[in-house]
C-alpha cells in the first residue's frame, strides 16, 4: 500500500516525463536521492539534491527542481 494516490504520484513525476526522461532514468534519480538521504547525516542539502542531476541538461535540472518541490508539497503519510 502507498500513502500517495496514483494521480498524485503522476503529478509529482510529470515534469520529468515532460522533459523526455524514460521511466528507468526517473527511477535512477529517485533511487539516488533516497540513497543519499539514507546514508547522509540529517537532511539533504539543496546542493546534494541538485547533485543528482548536475550532469544533465538544463531542462532536466529544471524538471528535477519542480519534481522535488512537488514532493515536498505532498502531505506526509500521517496527514
Amino acid at each position: 500500500m502507498t500513502w500517495c494516490a496514483p494521480e498524485k504520484q503522476h503529478w509529482v513525476l510529470q515534469p520529468l516525463i515532460d522533459a523526455g526522461l524514460a521511466t528507468e532514468q526517473i527511477r535512477a534519480f529517485l533511487y539516488q536521492l533516497a540513497f543519499d538521504e539514507i546514508i547522509g547525516e540529517g537532511r539533504a542539502t539543496v546542493a546534494a539534491v541538485h547533485a543528482v542531476v548536475a550532469d544533465q541538461p538544463a531542462r532536466v535540472q529544471a524538471a528535477w527542481t519542480e519534481t522535488v518541490c512537488r514532493l515536498l508539497a505532498l502531505p506526509g503519510p500521517d496527514a
